[in-house]
Formats: structure tokens, sequence, C-alpha cells
């Protein structure tokens, strides 16, 4: 039988690599092994509530998982469980969670850089709309027509937004 206690989350690796339109981030789960003789492998699951969980990733007896393709500004959760040879389950871990980072080019935080982030830029320089601190996307501490020229480069997909 699989003891429910053996399965610590150990860390949460958040590589994020920004891209244009939003590159999708990846989140790598470590975890202790299972020191039981019959134990087959690993489930993980994850989902956007916590203990709230989509179908699993079925792994074999590794230690690592990289969760890929997670949406930037979203808090995802996540827990792991180790089944046996005869197909038992053990209960899930520790359930850990991480909050992907959103880009500074998404300017209305909707989850994707397009036409409407171009709209909350020239609200702000038309002064209808008071700046993030986000906004300012060349850094030279004002949000103004060159901004507003490096995001339709990040959504025409020329260059990538900058960090």
């Amino acid at each position: 039988m699989i003891h429910r206690a053996w399965l610590f989350v150990l860390c949460v690796l958040l590589p994020f690599a920004a891209a244009a339109n939003l590159a999708a981030a990846d989140i790598t789960l470590v975890w202790d092994p299972n020191s039981e003789p019959d134990l087959a492998g690993y489930k993980v699951y994850f989902g956007t509530a916590s203990r709230t969980y989509g179908a699993p990733i079925t792994l074999g007896k590794v230690t690592t998982y990289t969760v890929t393709g997670l949406t930037p500004g979203r808090t995802y959760y996540f827990a792991v469980t180790a089944y046996n040879t005869a197909g038992l389950e053990s209960g899930y871990s520790n359930e850990v969670s991480a909050t992907i980072p959103a880009s500074k080019c998404d300017a209305n935080a909707d989850g994707s850089e397009n036409v409407l982030d171009l709209q909350v830029i020239i609200n702000v320089i038309l002064g209808i709309r008071s700046a993030a601190t986000g906004n300012d996307l060349n850094g030279d501490g004002r949000v103004d027509v060159l901004d507003l020229q490096i995001l339709c480069n990040v959504i025409l997909g020329t260059r990538s937004c900058p960090s």
C-alpha cells in the first residue's frame, strides 16, 4: 500500500520566457521519491483552483516533471500522487502553487498582448488613463509614442517584450 506521508513537493522552479504574444511558461516540479518496492510511477495533477485538478499526467519512476504551456498572469496549483504495480494510487501530496508572471506588454492584464493593450497605452499618452508601472516599456521614465512602437512590434511578432 502506498502511504501519503512519503511525498513532499520540494520545489517549484519557474523558468519564464517572455516572447511575442505572451509565450507560455513552464513550471518544473521536484519531489522526494517513494521507497516502496512496488512503485510503478507518479501522477502529476494541476489546475487553476486549489484542489481542483484536471486529468493527471502519468509518469514513470521519475521525481521531476516540467509542466509546459502555462498562461502568464494565472496561478496554478500542483499535487503529485504515486501509484503501484497493482494500480493503487496514493493520496495527493502537499499542494504547491505558483503564479506565472504576466508580461509587462499585457497592459490590460487580459492574458494576451493585442490591440486592446495598444488602446491602454494610447489612453495613457492622451491622459485619459493613469500610467501603470509597467506601461513604460522602454524604461525612459515616461509613457510615450516610443512605448507604443515597442508594443506594436511585440504584437506584430517582430520583437519580444522587454523584461
